[in-house]
């Protein structure tokens, strides 16, 4: 009976290791999929790669601020000036439903979250209205 119970918590860690480590990279080919859609230009797969509500933040800031009349995520997103090229996701962190991935050549973190059981980059507009 007791080497059922410690093969059961030693099974039960060994999982708990390997959702983790699926999760980073998981975590790191979303990241990765979001930076190279959004340094080739690629306005439909970078909406894509994006959650839900920040694809509608966006397509929002887009009517609002950009005076785009039935703006979409990807038309707005075909506006933005290029990105370089260099752009590399450097290191990711899980938490929970939540995760950063640092990437190399953009100011700040990704933030990505569980969405329909898929990896996305939640993110919000943001910079200077006309």
């Amino acid at each position: 009976m007791r080497r059922a119970i410690a093969l059961g918590v030693a099974l039960a860690a060994v999982a708990g290791c390997g959702s983790q480590h699926g999760d980073n990279a998981q975590v790191s080919a979303a990241a990765q999929s979001y930076v190279a859609a959004f340094t080739a230009h690629d306005a439909g797969a970078t909406c894509r790669a994006m959650t839900e509500h920040s694809r509608e933040q966006v397509a929002e800031f887009a009517r609002r601020h950009m005076h785009l009349r039935g703006a979409t995520c990807v038309r707005a997103v075909a506006l933005l000036p290029p990105a370089g090229n260099d752009a590399t996701v450097e290191s990711v962190a899980v938490h929970g439903a939540k995760a950063t991935a640092a990437v190399d050549g953009f100011d700040r973190p990704l933030t990505l979250v569980r969405e329909h059981g898929t990896w996305r980059v939640q993110s919000s507009p943001a910079g200077e209205a006309d």
